[in-house]
């Protein structure tokens, strides 16, 4: 299990924008991937703002669960095999060091449940600051666009990111909205349909 402090910039974009920062950071490309959220919920979860995934990406399986610390988000992760991600989807029996945590916060790891997943297609790029992705994401008949920069040093690292979204006539006042209540309005709006 490791922790880190993670701080980020997002902003959500057209299909237009996306493809022209998509190729205006072509020569910056590292790597670009597919990987799926399965998102778990609880409502004391929901309470404390806390997000907690398993991601599934090149056939790897971790664990995440993100709380909000100094305006930031503090995020715990964890490896998986397919065999203990299977038993946490299916509400099985499992222990951990992230279950351990939620223990104390009344949230049994058998109460949780998957009620939908988001795939996304990320092109991250190395920058001066850290990293900046692009993400195509598709969930529950929705397809989003979003620039992402994650950064090592906050305060020229947020300089950097409203220098980039500037060129493109792009405005910030605050994270758009995380990718996991973006599909959790939309699997409420289509469970009401």
């Amino acid at each position: 299990m490791n922790e880190q402090m993670e701080i980020e910039y997002k902003i959500l974009l057209t299909k237009k924008i996306y493809e022209q920062i998509k190729k205006d950071y072509q020569k910056d490309l590292i790597k670009s991937y597919k990987q799926t959220n399965y998102y778990l919920s609880h409502p004391i979860l929901l309470k404390k703002q806390y997000m907690l995934r398993i991601r599934e990406k090149n056939d790897q399986f971790e664990l995440t669960l993100k709380r909000p610390k100094n305006n930031h988000q503090l995020e715990t992760n964890m490896i998986l095999d397919k065999e203990t991600k299977e038993k946490i989807l299916n509400q099985q029996e499992v222990h951990n060091e992230i279950f351990e945590i939620l223990k104390k916060e009344n949230i049994l790891q058998t109460d949780l449940k998957n009620q939908f997943s988001l795939t996304t297609y990320r092109y991250d790029y190395k920058l001066k600051y850290g990293i900046l992705s692009l993400d195509y994401n598709e969930y529950l008949d929705t397809i989003d666009y979003e620039l992402e920069y994650e950064v090592n040093d906050e305060i020229n690292g947020y300089k950097h990111f409203l220098s980039i979204i500037q060129s493109y006539q792009l405005q910030y006042q605050n994270n758009c909205t995380s990718k996991v209540k973006r599909a959790l309005q939309q699997y409420k709006k289509k469970k009401v349909t």
